[in-house]
């Protein structure tokens, strides 16, 4: 099986804990043949340029770590982008002047810059928030300029902490709508097993919104960690798989200069197929 993780962040992220030299260790350590440092760019309206991200300082580092780690663990250059669909012009400017092999795009925050997480689940209209949360993804998915979304069931990982239960698959029909738009344009979602090590102790999204997601012809499908210590990277990789696995995905997906690769998930050999490739495969 290819074990890779391609959601991480290092001290590049205000939020990170590690250098991406100890992140890489301990994917070495975890048996992983891939990661991929997606640090945050996180604009927000009193930061539009979000001015702690200096994307190249961090692919030099990244550079570095690379020759430190030669031929023993493929090491790419990737983002998460938060809010790109509302803070556009910077969002496309980084995407623009930076050689990006993979980009995550989340949606963390409402257009008034409150964060999903800092909601109170137990005293707040659970139903109104998750259709605000369902029009800011479709908007995000609409923005387009991304490789995949992250965590599509976000606010699931914080109504947990208050013993609030979301499935956002009840939300079927609106679902539905952002997972062809990513679909037709060519885009994908991950598998982020961050929720398995925290209160929801599932995978975001789960078996329901893969499933579901495979159903609708989606194809392109990643696995990350969301990892934001050395310690977490590589966790819950191999449940994820399984979950594609069910799911009825043969391949999972990993990315080379923005382009999209897929290999077997049955396969322990670093053997990659494009998409026109794999149609024949």
């Amino acid at each position: 099986m290819y074990l890779y993780d391609y959601h991480t962040h290092s001290t590049k992220s205000t939020d990170g804990h590690n250098s991406v030299v100890e992140m890489c260790k301990s994917a070495l350590e975890m048996g992983l043949k891939e990661i991929a440092i997606t640090d945050h760019f996180e604009p927000t309206r009193k930061n539009e340029n979000y001015s702690f991200y200096d994307p190249k300082d961090n692919l030099l580092e990244i550079l570095e770590t690379r020759n430190f780690f030669e031929k023993h663990l493929k090491i790419k250059f990737g983002i998460e982008l938060g809010q790109p669909h509302i803070y556009s012009k910077s969002s496309r400017e980084i995407l623009e002047n930076n050689p990006f092999d993979y980009v995550l795009a989340s949606a963390h925050k409402m257009s008034d810059d409150v964060d999903f997480g800092e909601l109170n689940y137990s005293k707040i209209d659970v139903d109104y928030y998750c259709r605000i949360y369902l029009k800011e993804l479709k908007k995000l998915a609409e923005w387009n300029l991304f490789d995949c979304i992250a965590h599509l069931d976000l606010v699931k990982r914080y109504s947990a902490k208050y013993g609030v239960e979301i499935k956002l698959i009840d939300y079927k029909e609106e679902l539905e709508e952002i997972l062809k738009i990513l679909i037709n344009n060519g885009k994908g979602i991950e598998i982020n097993t961050s929720g398995l090590r925290q209160h929801a102790k599932k995978c975001l999204p789960d078996l329901d919104i893969v499933k579901f997601y495979r159903e609708l012809g989606g194809e392109i499908i990643t696995i990350g960690s969301d990892a934001h210590y050395a310690v977490d990277v590589g966790k819950g990789i191999k449940e994820a798989i399984e979950i594609a696995k069910i799911a009825n995905f043969k391949y999972i997906t990993i990315f080379n200069n923005r382009k999209p690769e897929f290999v077997k998930i049955t396969d322990n050999k670093s053997i990659y197929y494009t998409k026109n490739q794999l149609k024949l495969a």
